[in-house]
């Protein structure tokens, strides 16, 4: 059984693995059936821990090379010199991992936020991404390939991203208030009616707007509130449920 997404344009380049777990293949019993990959819900911890070596087993990944951060919706980047210790004993707080590091593999958990792939191909260099509704109104993206910028000199021109299956306009609904903050934000074509988001359109203009060329963004058909039977979401699923894992790594020498 397959347990992952590939993200096609990325693994193109032959410069790195890019992949989103689905939730089907794993152990854990309902409400977070069966390949939840997160610790921090209520899942039995010893269930993630079979899940976690069963989807790394599948892409070829040593767990000690995965690293994450512990996710507070914020805008801020966690940046991994290379020349540092691979791991620290607690994660980092923070919403984005960038890193140049060969095959370390930095990753986010998510069940409708959305998961950022990003790759200055010239460098190279790596970045992953959660935004959910908080993290985009603060500009994690943009400010993500600001500091891939200021750590690597990365090209906003030389990147490539990838905006991961997630929560669409279809099924977004949220208040007046916060759309109406979006659409100050972002411009009208972040809302679809009254009390819609397009978090997908307010992260893609982020990108643009800090460099990235339109050609190079692309975004998942997928939405997870739609897809529960192959994705988790949080939304369409009461908040009681598992967490996939977006994952990107450099290939080693």
């Amino acid at each position: 059984m397959i347990r992952y997404h590939v993200v096609d344009a990325f693994e193109k380049t032959g410069l790195v693995q890019a992949v989103t777990s689905i939730r089907r293949g794993g152990v854990s019993r309902a409400p977070y059936h069966s390949l939840n990959l997160g610790a921090h819900v209520d899942d039995d911890s010893a269930a993630v821990s079979v899940n976690r070596q069963i989807f790394f087993r599948q892409i070829g990944l040593d767990a000690r090379h995965f690293v994450h951060c512990r996710q507070i919706h914020s805008n801020r980047v966690w940046f991994i010199d290379p020349a540092a210790p691979l791991l620290q004993a607690s994660p980092v707080e923070a919403d984005a991992i960038i890193t140049a590091h060969p095959s370390l593999a930095p990753g986010v958990f998510t069940a409708d936020c959305v998961p950022i792939f990003i790759l200055d191909a010239a460098t190279p260099a790596i970045g992953m991404v959660h935004a959910g509704w908080r993290g985009t109104l603060t500009e994690i993206a943009a400010q993500t390939i600001r500091a891939m910028r200021e750590h690597f000199g990365t090209a906003p021109s030389a990147c490539l991203a990838h905006l991961g299956p997630s929560i669409q306009k279809c099924c977004y609904t949220v208040s007046i208030s916060l759309a109406d903050q979006f659409e100050q934000a972002f411009g009208p074509r972040v809302r679809s009616d009254e009390c819609t988001l397009d978090l997908q359109t307010a992260n893609a203009n982020q990108l643009l707007q800090a460099g990235v060329p339109p050609d190079a963004i692309s975004v998942s058909p997928f939405c997870t509130a739609c897809r529960t039977d192959l994705f988790y979401s949080h939304r369409a699923e009461g908040g009681r449920t598992g967490r996939m894992l977006s994952l990107i790594r450099l290939h080693g020498d």
